[in-house]
């Protein structure tokens, strides 16, 4: 017993160095989320598993109250689908969406992944010929035509297509311009001289280049490429003016008339660029909403524009909050990846009922407080947590006041 509490009292003394086991586990699009899903929402991972292995191109809507997990589902997702580039954007930042969402996948899949892909497409369009000799010299001007007459006809913009062909074929195959064709192609900025260089028009800030970039990778890559768009309410926030809000300038005057606002054009361009990804072969979309009523908001857009478009849609999933259960599942898995990370696992090795320093009626009341929504139970582990560390109060008597 006295050993045990030496144990509890280590496990305090590692607490008031300052760090709180919760506070890191709030999950973005940025930072790696590690933890995996409580066990009431398996099914729900195993039914989006099954869309994504079974589906060529489809838009998947997940409904979810705000703070149930959206963004952790993100990468629960990312870590399970091993066999596809899974990849995360949000519309808060909607500018340049083509340039975004190409940055965002690049990044994402490492140059590497570039070079293979330039690599197999110059042997594809035939590289591997020799042009005249003994030793392997290509035909960089014959590559070039080869490769416009053997993909031309998926691609809407075609001088956009020749310059992309153009700086793939000249980072093969061209050791002069190899160093900023690769630059081209991440998608770095280009001033004049530099594209005069590789004799290009434009960088991948040209939305027609990005979206014929992203087309092309996409549909060479080995895997599948999942789209997980989060906070899709923005495009109905932008469609409409806050209520109660007073315009100064109506800009119906030089954009028309009703829902023409700026933002409301933005929105609709938005939501324009995203369903035209489907023109790229074995693209997934999913996109999270907080309501049924949104989603069904989107696809009315949808339908006056091309109506054949809702039949990518799938029949949303829905993300419902915790069960009671899932607390203390959460909390045991939270506490343990933390105290891994702190080397002292043989904490809950050596006590595995034990939900020190908090107890099942503390959780309960968590559970009760936050109505089992995640978010707002991480915020009260995270205070309670706090309080622990940093008040001058015993244990016992922080205890006492949130069994209450």
């Amino acid at each position: 017993m006295l050993i045990y509490e030496n144990k509890k009292a280590k496990l305090l003394n590692i607490l008031k160095i300052g760090i709180n086991p919760f506070k890191k586990f709030v999950a973005t699009g940025e930072i790696k989320e590690e933890l995996g899903f409580v066990s009431s929402r398996k099914d729900l991972m195993e039914s989006i598993s099954s869309i994504i292995r079974s589906n060529e191109n489809f838009i998947l809507p997940i409904i979810g109250d705000v703070g149930s997990g959206k963004t952790h589902l993100f990468w629960n997702l990312k870590n399970k689908l091993l066999f596809h580039n899974t990849f995360y954007i949000s519309l808060e930042n909607y500018r340049k969406f083509y340039y975004s969402l190409y940055s965002e996948y690049i990044e994402e899949l490492r140059v590497e992944f570039l070079r293979s892909i330039a690599n197999k497409l110059c042997n594809e369009w035939g590289a591997l010929e020799r042009k005249f000799g003994f030793f392997h010299v290509a035909d960089i001007n014959k590559v070039r035509i080869t490769a416009f007459e053997k993909i031309s006809k998926g691609f809407e913009d075609k001088i956009a297509l020749n310059d992309i062909i153009n700086a793939i074929t000249a980072h093969q195959l061209d050791p002069y311009k190899k160093l900023e064709a690769e630059n081209w192609l991440l998608g770095e900025l280009m001033d004049f001289r530099d594209l005069a260089h590789l004799n290009l028009l434009y960088d991948l800030r040209k939305k027609s280049y990005a979206f014929t970039m992203l087309k092309i990778i996409i549909e060479n890559s080995k895997k599948g490429s999942v789209l997980f768009i989060d906070d899709f309410e923005k495009i109905i926030s932008l469609m409409k003016p806050e209520e109660g809000s007073e315009e100064i300038f109506d800009p119906s005057y030089f954009y028309g008339s009703e829902g023409s606002s700026l933002d409301n054009i933005a929105a609709q361009k938005i939501l324009e660029k995203i369903l035209n990804l489907q023109k790229i072969r074995s693209i997934k979309i999913i996109i999270t909403l907080n309501s049924i009523d949104s989603l069904e908001e989107i696809q009315r857009n949808i339908q006056e524009k091309e109506k054949k478009l809702l039949l990518t849609f799938k029949k949303p999933l829905i993300l419902s909050n915790f069960t009671e259960d899932d607390i203390f599942e959460f909390y045991r898995k939270n506490m343990k990846h933390f105290l891994k990370s702190v080397n002292y696992l043989k904490f809950t090795e050596e006590n595995t009922e034990s939900y020190f320093p908090l107890n099942e009626n503390i959780l309960r009341n968590i559970y009760k407080k936050a109505n089992g929504n995640p978010r707002q139970i991480l915020k009260l582990l995270i205070k309670i947590f706090n309080e622990i560390i940093y008040s001058d109060d015993t244990l016992e008597n922080i205890i006492q006041s949130y069994e209450k």
